[in-house]
């Protein structure tokens, strides 16, 4: 094990100026010796933060070097698998593409767009997908890990935004990239930019198109009803979503039926309609009853959300 050391500084200053030595020499110091051929066979079933976690638990680092296993881990990535992109990387690329965005709509002329979308696109070339194009859980949770609350409302509105703007490039561009990473969403995010621009009844049609395309999966299809909630189009959305609930109750998929009613029940307040409040209401007790049968005990864990999101 060698000898060299990091030093109690390095959360101030990195650790890309110090040895590959000197960070497996603390690794070992503080109870996980780790040699490169280790790393690597790791690495071909984890990321940085899932390989920071299994070594974890012989973690004997405290104070400045509590949080130091995360921070090798990372780092080690970046020097011993150049080729392939970290989930930390796509976070900073995703992380700056946003930030200038952010200044391209408060008005700044200059802000370097075009280099930021560059950048995601050469990282996403070079990434790994399924025969969906659905990048591994894994890899998507890290990368979207260190994003805040506030960072997930930016992320979900600035497409629409940007097209409402007349950026309408940029909206379809970033749109692109929110369905590669959440591909759910694949063809909503797009259609609510389309609504942005301007044609409305076109992208309620997009999103009509995708409530019925029995091959999605049931959330995309649940989350075109939000879409089309988003876009207030209360008689469509009414349409569309009583007619996927009389589907999800048909095939005994309770749990999309379940997650319908809040959503039926935002459109009928805003509608005004009692009549069907008051039948919504008996559907959902038949539902839950159903539910308790299928599930003795969930229904104290089971969460509803109490007002339908557009994308999530």
């Amino acid at each position: 094990m060698s000898t060299q050391r990091v030093e109690k500084s390095w959360q101030k200053t990195g650790l890309k100026d110090y040895s590959t030595e000197a960070l497996l020499g603390t690794l070992g110091h503080y109870g996980v010796p780790v040699g490169e051929e280790d790393y690597r066979k790791l690495a071909e079933s984890a990321y940085p933060l899932g390989i920071a976690q299994q070594w974890a638990a012989k973690w004997k680092g405290t104070g400045p070097f509590k949080d130091y296993v995360v921070a090798a881990a990372v780092e080690l990535w970046r020097r011993w698998m150049p080729d392939r992109v970290s989930p930390q990387d796509f976070t900073q690329a995703l992380a700056t593409l946003m930030q200038v965005l952010v200044h391209k709509l408060n008005g700044a002329k200059e802000a370097p767009v075009a280099s930021a979308f560059e950048h995601v696109k050469a990282l996403r070339s070079k990434l790994t997908v399924d025969d969906k194009g659905a990048l591994p859980q894994p890899f998507l949770q890290e990368a979207l890990a260190p994003f805040s609350e506030k960072d997930a409302e930016l992320f979900d509105s600035l497409a629409e935004s940007l097209a409402a703007q007349g950026h309408l490039d940029d909206a379809s561009a970033f749109a692109d990239v929110e369905e590669f990473l959440l591909p759910d969403r694949r063809g909503i995010s797009q259609a609510v930019v389309r609504a942005a621009k301007g044609e409305r009844e076109p992208a309620i049609q997009d999103l009509k198109n995708l409530i019925h395309d029995t091959a999605r999966a049931p959330i995309s299809r649940l989350l075109a009803v939000d879409g089309l909630i988003h876009l207030q189009a209360w008689i469509d959305a009414n349409v569309e979503g009583r007619g996927l609930l009389a589907e999800a109750e048909k095939s005994n998929d309770i749990h999309l039926a379940l997650d319908l009613v809040p959503r039926l029940e935002h459109v009928f307040k805003q509608q005004n309609d009692r009549s069907a409040l008051l039948e919504l209401m008996g559907t959902q007790e038949r539902l839950e009853a159903l539910h308790d049968k299928m599930h003795p005990g969930h229904r104290a864990h089971r969460h509803q959300h109490a007002q339908p999101q557009r994308r999530r």
